[in-house]
C-alpha cells in the first residue's frame, strides 16, 4: 500500500499535507490542460525549494518543451489533485525516471534516460582522502561529518585521527564488529575488501522507522593514525553494490 494511495476525503484526495519536497516544474498540458502524467524524472535541483521533478503528459514536443512558458511551478499537493497516482513516486531519490504508456498503466522505472547531471565526480574529503561519487548527490556538512545524499540514498563520511599503527587500528575495529551489540539491531552481514593499501572492514544492520525500513552499512578504512568511517543508508536492497563500490571508492590522496 502506497503511504498517501488510500488517505481520502469526501470527494478527492486530500495531499495538503504531503511532505514537503520543494516545488515541481510541470508542464502546462498537465498543470493547465489536465493532461494525466506520462513521464517524470528527479533531477539534481538547481535551488533549495526546488524538489528536482520534471513532469510531462509525453505529448510534448521538443519545441514545445523548449519554451519556458509552457511549464510552472507547482506544489505537490496541486498536481497531486490532478493525478494521485504519483504520489509515492515523488518520494523517490534524486536520479528517478519514471514513465507509463496510458494514464491506466502502472509506472516502470526508465533505466535508459540519461541525466544531464548523471556522471561521476572525485570530491575531496580532506587534504589526505577523495571519494569518487555520482555528482547527482547532494553535498553538505552536519556535526564534522561530510554528507551525500540523493534522497534514497546516503551517506556519511568522518575521518578519525589516532596515534595507532594501521594493524593495531584493524584489529581494534574487528574487535568492535565482533563483539558489538546485536540486541537491537542484529548484524546482517560482515566486510572485509582490504588491499595492500587500505585495511577496510564493516557490517551491515538494517534498521526501521515509522515509515520503511532500510538497510545501513558501517565501513571502516584504515591506515596508520586514521580511520575513515562511512556509513551508507539505502532504501532497496538493489542498492547494495552502489553501497559497496562507493565506500571502496574511499581513497588516499
Amino acid at each position: 500500500m502506497g503511504l498517501f494511495s488510500k488517505k481520502k476525503t469526501d470527494k478527492q484526495n486530500d495531499f495538503d499535507n504531503f511532505p514537503p519536497i520543494g516545488g515541481l516544474v510541470v508542464s502546462k498540458m498537465v498543470s493547465v490542460d489536465k493532461k494525466k502524467p506520462m513521464f517524470m524524472y528527479r533531477e539534481k535541483r538547481t535551488r533549495p525549494e526546488d524538489s528536482g521533478w520534471r513532469i510531462f503528459s509525453g505529448l510534448e514536443s521538443q519545441k514545445y518543451t523548449d519554451n519556458p512558458d509552457n511549464a510552472g511551478i507547482y506544489d505537490p499537493s496541486t498536481i497531486l489533485k490532478i493525478d494521485a497516482s504519483i504520489a509515492d513516486l515523488l518520494l523517490k531519490g534524486v536520479g528517478s525516471v519514471f514513465e507509463r504508456k496510458s494514464s491506466k498503466s502502472e509506472w516502470r522505472l526508465v533505466d535508459d534516460f540519461r541525466l544531464e547531471d548523471d556522471y561521476m565526480i572525485t570530491f575531496p574529503l580532506s587534504d589526505k582522502w577523495e571519494i569518487t561519487i555520482n555528482n547527482l548527490f547532494e553535498h553538505y556538512i552536519e556535526d564534522e561529518a561530510q554528507c551525500f545524499t540523493t534522497g534514497d540514498k546516503s551517506l556519511r563520511v568522518v575521518i578519525w585521527n589516532n596515534d595507532k599503527s594501521k594493524s593495531d587500528l584493524f584489529n581494534e575495529h574487528q574487535a568492535r564488529i565482533n563483539n558489538r551489540d546485536t540486541s537491537e539491531f542484529s548484524t546482517q552481514e560482515k566486510f572485509d575488501f582490504s588491499d595492500g593499501a587500505c585495511m577496510r572492514i564493516g557490517y551491515s544492520i538494517r534498521e526501521s522507522d515509522e515509515n520503511k525500513t532500510y538497510d545501513v552499512i558501517y565501513g571502516f578504512t584504515i591506515v596508520d593514525y586514521q580511520v575513515v568511517l562511512i556509513v551508507l543508508y539505502f532504501d532497496n536492497v538493489k542498492d547494495k553494490k552502489w553501497a559497496i563500490e562507493t565506500w571502496k571508492n574511499i581513497k588516499k590522496i
